[in-house]
């Protein structure tokens, strides 16, 4: 008899189960801290009366980049679109979406408070907090020149720290328009303006004697002299501005934006935002292109070298692009993820496996009906409610799944509790088990 020829089978190759890089997975204990810190954060924003809104995660490229090619450095464009002449990318902020909105729909009345919570996409090199795709939690105020709306975002970021119970971080307070008045100054060109920025910038990171060797390739050294004469500003509050006011003295735009601190202060005070949480530092400088007025940034007192955890400032040309007229704008933004890594890397983050706090045991396939009966009493009155779903039936096993999953009580109810009229429940924390009359189950969780 002839041998049977084997039967060729084609094995497919076997696909490694790796990210990209910049891109992270959040397991489900992750994940419900996660959700935790943003419930209270999105309760934060609502206290203050900010109003939630979404927008797509796409939008047109020439939206996001205003025109400009080198703005799509830092973007991710989608390819595979059927629609003929469509050049769409992943949004990188929040805030463009919102400019856009707000371009398209006049009507919304105005000043139009919003929070927005949402991921983003950015091409840029991964570092710890950093990552490609990463979540924002944004506040804005459209439609209000007056710095009092400066003042409560900057309230807003204080309490969102507060009530994530953090202590220890401060928010830096500064002003574009003083920083605008340095040409004038220090007698230097207006066009050398963001070289200046982008190098005063460092101050915080390099320090002042290593920021007057590179301003020195930047402008002369009269220029340099005096740059370092107002990085010097040092002193509690009133000391800096009244040092601020005296430097500047004479240079309009420079007055002006001093006089804008002078009333964030004062609000701040008023709305009882404590001074140990903010400073005015002159160093701060952000987006260069992007900020017209008051700018703010936070950072965790023992996390430095994290950078900035929220930050913003007023924009008051954004809306601009689409419009042609100018609308006022102040918003800020939270790094969800990059203050996740910053909590996780102080031990501040206590991960629970599950939310679930009741498993039923499935025990007995003919009472099967009564498992769904007691789970959905337990979850009518708000109660996280698993019942047991796996091959294997046995109550060690099962027991053995709800201690690995860290479920804090299991239900045991089979033939002979039927016959009794109670259902057992056993506390995994304490190992105490008691036997509670099956209607009266709920009582017992109420406890």
């Amino acid at each position: 008899m002839a041998l049977a020829k084997k039967a060729k089978v084609k094995l497919r190759k076997l696909i490694k189960p790796e990210l990209p890089g910049g891109f992270r997975d959040y397991g489900t204990a992750d994940a419900i801290l996660k959700q935790r810190l943003l419930e209270k954060v999105r309760k934060t924003f609502e206290d203050f009366g900010f109003d939630p809104m979404e927008t797509p995660a796409v939008e047109r490229t020439e939206v996001l980049t205003g025109g400009e090619k080198e703005s799509g450095k830092i973007i991710f464009n989608i390819k595979g679109s059927r629609e003929k002449g469509s050049d769409s990318s992943l949004r990188f902020d929040l805030t463009v979406p919102l400019a856009r909105f707000l371009a398209a729909n006049p009507e919304v009345p105005k000043p139009f408070k919003r929070y927005q919570i949402g991921s983003v996409w950015r091409g840029e090199s991964p570092q710890v907090g950093r990552y490609r795709e990463f979540m924002q939690a944004d506040v804005d105020i459209v439609g209000s020149s007056s710095m009092d709306a400066d003042s409560e975002v900057i309230a807003v970021m204080y309490q969102v720290f507060k009530n994530l119970g953090l202590n220890r971080f401060v928010i830096n307070i500064s002003n574009r328009k003083v920083l605008n008045g340095l040409p004038e100054f220090a007698k230097f060109p207006e066009k050398k303006l963001f070289e200046v920025l982008r190098t005063i910038d460092k101050t915080d990171k390099i320090g002042q004697e290593a920021v007057k060797k590179e301003l020195g390739k930047v402008v002369g050294k009269k220029a340099q002299e005096k740059l370092m004469e107002f990085l010097s500003i040092s002193g509690d509050t009133k000391t800096k501005i009244l040092r601020a006011r005296d430097l500047f003295k004479g240079i309009k735009v420079s007055e002006e934006g001093i006089n804008e601190l002078i009333e964030i202060v004062r609000n701040l005070n008023a709305f009882g935002v404590e001074q140990i949480n903010w400073q005015i530092n002159f160093y701060t400088v952000r987006g260069l292109g992007y900020y017209t007025g008051p700018i703010f940034e936070t950072y965790l007192n023992d996390l430095p070298e994290i950078g900035g955890m929220f930050q913003g400032g007023r924009y008051d040309n954004l809306v601009m692009a689409f419009t042609g007229q100018k609308i006022p704008a102040v918003g800020a933004s939270l790094g969800v993820d990059r203050l996740f890594a910053g909590l996780d890397k102080l031990g501040l983050l206590k991960r629970k496996a599950t939310s679930v706090k009741v498993l039923v045991l499935n025990l007995t396939p003919a009472l099967r009906e009564e498992y769904a009966n007691l789970t959905k009493t337990l979850r009518s009155a708000n109660i996280n409610t698993s019942l047991y779903f796996g091959d294997d039936k046995a109550f060690q096993a099962q027991l053995a799944y709800a201690v690995k999953k860290e479920i804090p009580f299991v239900v045991i109810y089979g033939e002979e509790d039927k016959k009794k009229g109670v259902v057992t429940i056993k506390n995994l924390a304490t190992r105490e088990q008691r036997e509670v009359p099956k209607g009266n189950i709920l009582q017992y969780f109420k406890k």
